[in-house]
């Protein structure tokens, strides 16, 4: 019975991050066609351009955040009985590897590393 509770547990809680992504798709949604409605496409393209360093910067600090706090996580997930003893001894291992692929990720994705390494290696041979 207890593995049931479990499971219907994550189910509703995979239901509610699932209903809090698809709420908050929609709102950013609703808000950038209110804004195009309201002002020009390139006045709005010029906003996001402005504001791309500042969410690089959240992105960066939200990993370091993660790394920081990843002990007390576990450690709470310990404690709240979300995981077992081998659990927590294997996912406090995982740490830096999970901060690191982030942080490539961030760097391929966000950065646009590829797209910049592309652009130098082809450019014209002068």
């Amino acid at each position: 019975m207890a593995v049931f509770n479990k499971a219907a547990v994550r189910r509703r809680r995979l239901f509610g991050l699932s209903v809090l992504a698809i709420g908050l798709t929609i709102g950013v949604g609703l808000l950038l066609w209110q804004a195009t409605e309201l002002t020009s496409v390139s006045k709005i393209s010029d906003q996001i351009e402005q504001f791309k360093p500042m969410a690089s910067g959240i992105r960066l600090a939200l990993i370091g955040l993660l790394g920081v706090f990843w002990p007390r996580l576990v450690y709470l997930a310990h404690s709240l009985g979300q995981i077992d003893q081998e659990k927590r001894d294997s996912l406090l291992a995982l740490r830096w590897r999970v901060v690191g692929w982030l942080l490539v990720i961030e760097l391929m994705l966000g950065q646009n590393l590829l797209g910049r390494m592309f652009t130098v290696t082809t450019g014209p041979i002068a």
